[in-house]
């Protein structure tokens, strides 16, 4: 299935989500839910109701029952954008004022609690087994806590000079692959899989997340910021530990591991700072590792999914860990 093809599939599934949505997330304090709202009516793939979806399809017809269940997972991962907008004091999400920038943190913090809620909610009124359902709230309760511990891992990681490449990866783990991880599993659980079948579905969803992320942080390097929505640099700026910047760090040469340390140690870095920055990542190579490691993990990802057989459905989860090397944004 080629690229166009994804997407467009991709995109079908997104309208049915924002259609749901649009009837679902409303409420009597009106800037209340027009702050829950505001990334949801910005646009967005909607990759993680995609990836519950297909995952179910693998095994049972599609059934319209699984739209509230996807939906609950894309507001939860809303609800993890509008709160580590705040902590990483982000401007601009998605080419859009971020949540607290437009209205105010206390604000935002509420919407996040709010769809945070709404997620448990509408696993409650979907038209699955009580089995079912208390299932699916769990992996969501647990997915919350990686998420957690994830965020937090990243923001003490900030203060330290001596993070190593495998609690970076421990840390993505839990911040970014638990999401798909859980996407999946979800799928999988409303189709009643069996545990192997889960299995392979979770493994999928961690190498999936990874290699998302890897080009995540390729983009903060390397993006277009009209296509990537957000500063190019930011990261850096931030004192944010990517696998490109601890690369750079063991990597370059005495006199540019010098440099980058000098700015990584200062509290207030200009544009040129930044620049200057990027630039000595560049000539680490670290970008070429990135794109390397990405792509193992993207074809591990493609591995697990052996064990079904072949279908639309396959050929879509095949083609998001394809698509998750190519994209700009």
């Amino acid at each position: 299935m080629d690229e166009k093809q994804i997407k467009l599939n991709i995109s079908q599934t997104a309208n049915k989500v924002d259609q749901f949505l649009s009837k679902r997330l409303m409420g009597k304090i009106k800037n209340l839910w027009d702050a829950a709202n505001h990334y949801i009516l910005g646009g967005g793939k909607r990759l993680r109701p995609f990836l519950v979806i297909e995952s179910f399809k693998l095994n049972q017809p599609y059934i319209d029952n699984l739209i509230p269940i996807a939906s609950a997972v894309e507001i939860l991962h809303t609800f993890t954008l509008i709160h580590d907008d705040i902590m990483d004091n982000d401007p601009i999400r998605r080419g859009i004022p971020t949540v607290h920038t437009k209205w105010n943190e206390s604000t935002a913090i509420l919407a996040g609690d709010l769809l945070s809620s709404m997620s448990t909610v509408l696993v409650n009124e979907s038209q699955f087994s009580p089995d079912i359902k208390s299932n699916i709230s769990l992996a969501l309760g647990n997915v919350g806590i990686d998420l957690c511990e994830g965020q937090t891992m990243d923001m003490n990681f900030e203060n330290r000079t001596d993070v190593s490449v495998e609690e970076y990866f421990e840390m993505i783990k839990l911040k970014t692959g638990a999401l798909f991880k859980t996407s999946v599993q979800i799928g999988a659980i409303a189709g009643e899989f069996s545990k192997v079948e889960i299995e392979a579905l979770e493994q999928y969803g961690i190498s999936l997340g990874i290699a998302f992320q890897l080009v995540d942080d390729i983009l903060g390097i390397i993006g277009n910021v009209k296509d990537f929505g957000k500063p190019i640099g930011s990261d850096l700026r931030e004192g944010k530990k990517t696998y490109i910047l601890l690369y750079a760090l063991e990597h370059l040469s005495s006199t540019d591991l010098k440099n980058l340390k000098t700015f990584l140690d200062k509290k207030e870095k200009n544009d040129l700072d930044v620049q200057k920055a990027l630039d000595l990542i560049k000539k680490s190579g670290a970008i070429s590792e990135a794109k390397l490691i990405a792509k193992k993990h993207a074809s591990e990802a493609k591995k697990t999914l052996s064990i079904f057989p072949e279908s639309e459905a396959k050929e879509n989860l095949v083609g998001i860990a394809e698509l998750a090397l190519t994209r700009t944004n």
